[in-house]
């Protein structure tokens, strides 16, 4: 394992209690992504892989719907996979996957699925190849896109240099995407921008810290911190900008 991979690992792991509190715009794109995939009414998998799972949004939506579906949750942080243990205590049709979704067994599942969790991959392209080719009939995503927290890189570069972690652009996405689609799929796709408000800016940083999110670039250094928090004391909002996709075969 990277050391990248460690720190993020170690992160989430640390975020593994508060996750749930603070996760909304995670949930709800989760929720959105669902509700394409539930928009066709021949979609009923006998399987299905749910990679970086984190506390496990996606199954909690699609066993309403599916209960007998068998369901594998992957996460590389061995304390979010916990908390799905506990909250899915009930349900024997789960199976736990621990480890980099990159590094997964080459089988071959109904439906793959990943919200929210891509971005942290080092090699994005090489990512979505990667579990577009898990998937027997149904490959759906969602992930970052350039200009997410834009807002706050533009405060915080007033006080230190900022590193602003590689998010593509729409149209990397959609082209990359365009090239992958093997000829028996459709792929569609949806842009969504998800604004968070916070009091001030301590209170972004400590939701960053919450979530699991707090990568070297999102942080202030402490000698910057008091310069920061006394001009910069009011309201601050940042946006998420997000892009959903998903890969589908189509009937003959």
């Amino acid at each position: 394992m990277t050391e990248q991979l460690k720190q993020i690992q170690a992160c989430f792991n640390k975020a593994s209690k508060s996750y749930d509190d603070v996760a909304c715009v995670q949930k709800d794109s989760a929720g959105f992504l669902v509700n394409k995939l539930l928009e066709h009414q021949d979609f009923v998998p006998r399987n299905v892989l749910d990679a970086g799972t984190g506390t496990g949004y996606i199954p909690e939506l699609l066993l309403q719907k599916f209960p007998q579906t068998l369901f594998y949750l992957n996460d590389i942080a061995l304390e979010m996979l916990e908390v799905c243990k506990a909250k899915f205590a009930k349900t024997p049709n789960i199976y736990y996957i621990p480890g980099d979704m990159l590094e997964l067994d080459a089988d071959l599942y109904d439906c793959v699925i990943s919200n929210f969790a891509l971005q942290w991959s080092s090699d994005l392209q090489y990512a979505i190849n990667f579990l577009h080719s898990k998937s027997s009939d149904i490959f759906a995503f969602s992930t970052l896109l350039d200009g997410t927290f834009n807002d706050w890189h533009n405060i915080i570069s007033d006080y230190q240099s900022t590193k602003i972690l590689d998010y593509p652009k729409a149209e990397e996405l959609i082209s990359l995407c365009t090239t992958l689609k093997r000829n028996d799929q459709g792929f569609e796709y949806w842009l969504m921008d998800y604004p968070l408000s916070f009091n001030n800016p301590i209170g972004f940083m400590r939701y960053l810290k919450s979530l699991g999110a707090s990568a070297p670039g999102n942080l202030v250094r402490l000698s910057n911190l008091k310069k920061l928090l006394k001009t910069e004391a009011q309201s601050l909002t940042v946006t998420y900008k997000i892009f959903f996709g998903i890969f589908r075969r189509v009937s003959e």
